[in-house]
């Protein structure tokens, strides 16, 4: 990791799941906090670290939606699917330009947008793919950076619950 970065911080444990960020602190606003972030899951990288001066604040709005639609995610139609299944189905109903008409396209978009967590959630997540599933106690976070194999993490819905939650504090407070 970078010297220029003045303050580093973990949210969660990155055995587990983990927020890594690091506050670089310029510009006017406080409430607005520049720097660098990515998610870890053990050996697993979601977003890309070395990418400087982010716009953190970007990313935490994505976070606060995705906490706001959790409780509404437990779809069956994910339970006991492979990770391939789910990615396919939400990726056909959100990104791939296939043979639906308009009227097919729309309410498949209203129902799987929920299901998108980090496309385009901010410049470190520019160069991945993401999605979330529910499956009952835990989530899945599905991703996929340029053409590189899909990769998933899994964790207990509590648990990503608390840590989203940190990380929105830490942002609230202006990166302090």
């Amino acid at each position: 990791m970078s010297s220029e970065v003045s303050i580093y911080r973990h949210f969660g444990e990155q055995s587990q799941f983990a927020i890594v960020c690091a506050h670089e602190p310029f510009g006017s606003e406080p409430r607005r906090v520049f720097g660098r972030m990515c998610i870890r899951a053990g050996d697993k990288v979601l977003g890309d670290f070395d990418e400087p001066a982010c716009m953190l604040n970007v990313t935490a709005s994505h976070l606060q939606a995705i906490l706001e639609h959790l409780p509404k995610m437990d779809c069956a139609i994910f339970l006991d699917q492979s990770d391939a299944y789910a990615w396919d189905l939400i990726d056909k109903a959100l990104y791939l330009d296939d043979d639906r008409s308009i009227e097919e396209v729309v309410p498949d978009s209203k129902r799987f947008y929920q299901y998108d967590f980090l496309t385009n959630g901010g410049e470190s997540f520019d160069k991945s793919k993401s999605f979330i599933v529910r499956d009952g106690g835990s989530v899945r976070l599905l991703f996929k950076t340029g053409d590189d194999a899909l990769e998933s993490m899994r964790v207990e819905v509590g648990t990503f619950c608390a840590v989203v939650r940190a990380f929105l504090d830490w942002i609230d407070k202006g990166g302090n």
